[in-house]
């Protein structure tokens, strides 16, 4: 057999494996063909592949930047797969360079120009990482907006996955940042405008609609459902509209089963934009409600056309839209601050409770009272792109003030920012980082008692806790807090006044929030977790009150 032969025979072994996913033996023979034929580019392409399907993501970008040095006319792929590994490990400075070199070579169609050119990273190591990016980032945004060659996608085939989500993490403002976006999504998608506006005729009942692509095992589910169902049906005619992305899970199916029970209508909407718009309009709703603006791609661009009478927002996502078809933001006396007006494009309607009506949580079983009484176990069982770099010193000082710490942090689906953001301590505090525990992600139930098992939990900086403390409050373990003006960082502290909890850990320096998560961590607090407890299953769970609020807010928007 001829070393071709060979290599053929090498690269249909490899690729049956890499069918069957058994990527690591498919990798084998990949490699063995390349020996012999080191530029070919099937091999070249499926190698990358399995490396990303195994997570080597360095071995994948070695070979992708090897099989674009060869200048093939067919290496579209490996720019591509390029672009999603920066995407993934956001290396923002690699990605402007790779995408500057694949619009000059004609190598990316319209749609990854813009994908590639409103890219913003999820995480970063430092403050100036932040400082520079941001910048490069809205000049970006600026020249897109004057530039009048801009690619145009159609809204029915092609949707860009909007930056807001991301750029609501890195401690800034964006209330102008979101207006501008809002005007580029104008650009890039003219047809928007085209889509003719529908005046709404008076009904007998005040029609409110719920849409979101999260109303299942997420966290949106479990902070907008009791709205949904407790709401009074002899005034309001509800219903639910969820994604043709919606992924099915326990939530979803008790949201589905409980139509009868508590008396509204799940709709699940089409594929199809213009269809999807057609029918929520079909419903004549006085009410849209939008739980989580900018964590949808599928139902985002929805939000730029008037589809009800008026439009809401809240704080599943609590951070303006700087969209003007969204008439309100709901929020709470309990979290504002003065001048919070502006802070929002929208109008903020203020309930006088956290605006939910949260079930208490349950579980199979409830920890014993020697399992909630260890000392020095920190827990900050927070999504990893919540940690921003000013956090790390807090971090940083508790290790080193409270020399028994542990300190534990809750790994991402694909282990790439728990990489990161171990690497950015590891910088930090080397002495010390064998003390910070990265554990894997839990069920529910399991993170309920992991709370529970924590002295005390912190909520990180600019972007904090809202289910979480929630969940936490079964067991009443403290969360020390720090917020801003900013909405996105009060929810705890909005939470603790509902709790009525007078001397509450809430602090506006680093070094009193240190301070504070050593003194409950090193003392037997079983006392102060029963009393938050009790707090909250008086206060917090299953407020009826809430529902009151909330329908004389609805009843005052329409009336």
């Amino acid at each position: 057999m001829d070393k071709l032969e060979q290599a053929k025979k090498n690269f249909e072994e490899g690729i049956k494996l890499f069918q069957k996913k058994n990527f690591k033996e498919a990798q084998i023979y990949f490699e063995k063909t390349l020996e012999i034929a080191p530029n070919s580019s099937p091999t070249l392409e499926n190698l990358s592949k399995s490396y990303l399907e195994t997570k080597d993501y360095d071995k994948a970008e070695k070979t992708l930047k090897y099989f674009i040095s060869l200048n093939k006319e067919d290496d579209l792929i490996a720019y591509k797969l390029l672009y999603e590994i920066f995407t993934k490990l956001n290396k923002y400075s690699e990605l402007v360079n790779l995408t500057t070199d694949a619009i000059n070579k004609n190598k990316f169609d319209n749609e990854f120009q813009l994908k590639s050119r409103l890219f913003y990273p999820n995480f970063f190591n430092s403050l100036e990482e932040i400082n520079n990016t941001r910048k490069k980032f809205i000049d970006e945004v600026d020249k897109l907006i004057v530039d009048e060659k801009i690619p145009n996608l159609d809204i029915s085939e092609k949707l860009i996955k909007p930056p807001n989500f991301e750029l609501s993490y890195d401690g800034y403002d964006n209330l102008e940042i979101n207006k501008k976006l809002t005007q580029l999504y104008y650009k890039i998608y003219p047809n928007l405008k085209s889509i003719e506006e529908r005046s709404f005729s008076k009904n007998e009942k005040i029609k409110i609609g719920f849409i979101s692509q999260f109303f299942s095992d997420h966290t949106i589910a479990k902070l907008f459902k009791g709205i949904i169902y407790k709401l009074n049906k002899k005034i309001f005619e509800v219903y639910v509209f969820h994604s043709d992305k919606t992924l099915k899970g326990k939530l979803y199916n008790e949201i589905n089963e409980s139509v009868v029970s508590y008396n509204f209508e799940n709709i699940v909407l089409p594929k199809d934009f213009h269809e999807k718009a057609q029918t929520i309009r079909d419903k004549n709703l006085d009410i849209l409600f939008y739980p989580d603006i900018h964590m949808s791609t599928n139902l985002y661009y929805l939000t730029l056309l008037k589809l009800a009478k008026f439009q809401i927002t809240s704080w599943g996502h609590p951070e303006t839209t700087g969209n003007n078809k969204i008439d309100f933001f709901l929020s709470s006396k309990l979290m504002e601050v003065d001048g919070y007006q502006n802070n929002f494009s929208e109008k903020v309607l203020l309930s006088n409770y956290l605006p939910m009506y949260f079930y208490k949580p349950k579980v199979t079983f409830t920890l014993k009272k020697e399992d909630i009484l260890s000392k020095n176990i920190y827990s900050c069982p927070q999504s990893l792109f919540k940690m921003h770099p000013s956090f790390d010193e807090a971090i940083k000082k508790i290790l080193h003030k409270d020399k028994k710490a542990k300190l534990y942090f809750i790994k991402d689906g694909k282990e790439i920012l728990s990489k990161m953001f171990f690497n950015r301590l590891k910088k930090e505090t080397p002495e010390n980082i064998d003390r910070v525990n990265f554990i894997d992600r839990l069920t529910p139930e399991e993170f309920i008692h992991h709370c529970g098992r924590a002295s005390v939990l912190l909520d990180p900086f600019w972007f904090g806790a809202g289910n979480t403390f929630h969940e936490s409050m079964l067991y009443g373990t403290p969360t020390v807090t720090m917020p801003t003006k900013y909405l996105k960082s009060r929810i705890v502290t909005g939470a603790y006044k509902q709790m009525q909890i007078d001397d509450a850990p809430i602090f506006n320096n680093v070094d009193d929030y240190v301070d504070k998560c050593i003194e409950i961590a090193n003392q037997e607090n079983i006392d102060l977790k029963m009393y938050y407890k009790e707090q909250a299953e008086k206060n917090l769970f299953e407020n009826l009150n809430v529902i009151d609020d909330l329908e004389n807010i609805f009843k005052s928007i329409v009336n």
